[in-house]
């Protein structure tokens, strides 16, 4: 590192930035969050300042002066933004191999994980939907009146995070080459997924030939649709499955729906906030409004709530976010006792030796850790050094290798054939049979592939109508199925990946029922239900038992399964 970057600033050519320079060893105990449209995201602890961060990674060519100047550039705006609502750059890490932006950690995540993990949030009272759309205006305006103006260009609900009492804090602002750079280096999804970027962009970019000079119009259209998407808690244009589909309906004029269907009666000021909702998607730029004339109608709506009006909202969140907890640690524990004593049992019954297992088994890691590694110089504090002493490439694979020591767990070696369904005086004959070349053999044949579990009647259900569900399951049931998957911890993060990852919306549905067959029946609910609640009524009929009330999910993983990561913010 330079002489410069330890007093505080970075010297890259002729460009001197002021930012604050964190230098890379200060970073400990890294925690794979995301990968999305600005690199790799990361948690992780600074050593000196005792608190939690989060870092945006981009990795960069050693000579890549140029892309790291614009970098520098584009990182000392937002560090100049300070506001209220506006996320906090605390600075950079600029190494040669790498980039890194340490922002504040928000610990409630974004609002698209609030709005949409219904099982987690089932309800969101208004005062707190208002007081968020008050905050999101009060940010963006904020970042509309710097001299010059920032645009954000890239307003959606996944880059409005929340802090600990759910206050909004607007991130990934400013950041076009950091985007750019993102996704040419394969690091992040595609800017017009359906997911992110689409539902929320204005008319006027779909047509290159009628395309304006950048203006805030374009983050009043966004905001139009989060408003749309607070209020009713349904995604936008949830039902079209092509993004290509949305773009033409937008041209045409078609908007989200604003009958009592998707926006109930009760949504205090309903006709103000419609009338300044269809305002602000209106196919003219030039007819919406500013964040300013939104912030005039919206400030007597937030006035008539009271301080506890607020507190009362947040804490009911709260106490259901920790009511979702104290039931997975329970489960957690009760999982481990089952483990436990199937552990015992076997070793009581097994009177052979175990058979030897490859360390290149089902523990280890797939192709896709290499797109999730930590950077070079960035290492997990928690993560065991490989045989040779070089940091691991992965923080993951620690993770997802069985215990040296316990080959013979049965809860954690896929690699041992269990043969369930015979008589125990059946298999103690079959054993006493085996000979000791079979034994033999046994102790140098490669470990067998692990057989999937029992089905079902909901994996058998997915099973059956597989290829129906391939053709008519929407992105945006998609997209719920994997969040609420993750969220009760059912799927590990290399696996959500691999669906994300995939270059069509079939590809992805395909990956995500191949991992239902490897999952219990659980997990092959969630998925059903979710096309249930999508209204996919071209998959009727469903199991009789979609119909009953949702069950109380155990939400602790499998102890070999699954990898208890948060959403990506």
């Amino acid at each position: 590192m330079e002489p410069s970057a330890a007093m505080g600033c970075v010297n890259i050519g002729n460009l001197t930035s002021t930012l604050p320079v964190i230098p890379y060893q200060k970073l400990t105990d890294l925690y794979y969050l995301s990968r999305g449209g600005f690199g790799t995201v990361f948690k992780a602890q600074h050593s000196d300042w005792r608190t939690t961060v989060a870092i945006k990674c981009l990795k960069l060519d050693a000579h890549g002066e140029r892309e790291r100047n614009c970098l520098l550039k584009e990182a000392e705006v937002l560090h100049k933004a300070r506001f209220n609502y506006i996320i906090q750059i605390f600075g950079i890490c600029n190494e040669p191999e790498f980039f890194c932006i340490v922002t504040e950690f928000m610990s409630n995540g974004s609002l698209d994980l609030l709005l949409h993990e219904k099982d987690m949030y089932p309800a969101l009272a208004w005062p707190l939907r208002l007081r968020i759309l008050y905050e999101i205006a009060l940010g963006v305006n904020f970042l509309h009146n710097m001299n010059p103006p920032l645009l954000h260009h890239d307003l959606k609900t996944q880059n409005i995070l929340l802090d600990s009492e759910f206050h909004v804090k607007i991130a990934d602002f400013g950041l076009s080459k950091w985007r750019q750079l993102s996704v040419s280096k394969g690091s992040g999804s595609k800017p017009t997924e359906m997911g992110g970027t689409v539902i929320y962009m204005p008319p006027e970019k779909y047509e290159p030939s009628k395309s304006r000079r950048a203006d805030v119009k374009h983050d009043v259209y966004s905001y139009a649709i989060i408003m749309w998407e607070v209020l009713s808690r349904h995604i936008p244009f949830e039902d079209v499955t092509n993004p290509m589909q949305i773009m033409f309906s937008v041209l045409r004029g078609m908007r989200p729906d604003i009958s009592l269907d998707s926006l109930p009666a009760d949504i205090p000021s309903r006709e103000t906030l419609i009338s300044l909702m269809t305002c602000g998607w209106t196919s003219n730029p030039d007819e919406r409004p500013s964040f300013l004339k939104c912030l005039i109608e919206l400030e007597p709506m937030v006035r008539k709530f009271d301080e506890i009006d607020f507190l009362e909202a947040v804490l009911a969140i709260k106490r259901t976010k920790l009511m979702g907890q104290s039931r997975c640690c329970l489960a957690q524990s009760e999982c481990e006792k089952r483990s436990e004593e199937g552990s015992l049992n076997m070793l009581k019954d097994r009177h052979s030796p175990w058979p030897g297992s490859s360390t290149s088994g089902s523990g280890s890691c797939s192709s896709q850790d290499t797109d999730i590694s930590i950077p070079g110089a960035l290492t997990s504090s928690n993560a065991p050094p490989s045989k040779d002493g070089s940091s691991p490439s992965s923080f993951l694979a620690h993770n997802l290798d069985p215990p040296e020591s316990l080959k013979d767990d049965c809860a954690n070696d896929l690699n041992i054939p269990i043969k369930a369904e015979l008589p125990v005086p059946e298999y103690e004959t079959h054993m006493d049979n085996l000979t000791l070349k079979s034994q033999q053999q046994a102790d140098y044949s490669p470990p067998p592939r692990y057989s999937p579990p029992f089905q079902g009647p909901f994996a058998q259900w997915i099973s059956t109508r597989r290829e129906e569900i391939v053709t008519q399951m929407t992105e945006a049931c998609l997209n719920q199925s994997l969040d609420a998957l993750l969220a009760r911890s059912l799927l590990m993060q290399e696996d959500y990946e691999l669906v994300k990852n995939q270059p069509t919306r079939t590809a992805k549905v395909r990956q995500l029922l191949d991992n239902c067959l490897k999952h219990d029946d659980d997990f092959c609910l969630i998925v059903v239900r979710k096309l249930h609640d999508n209204k996919q009524r071209g998959l009727q009929p469903y199991p009789p038992e979609i119909s009953s009330p949702p069950p109380v999910f155990p939400t602790a993983p499998p102890l070999n399964m699954s990898f208890n990561i948060p959403r990506n913010m």
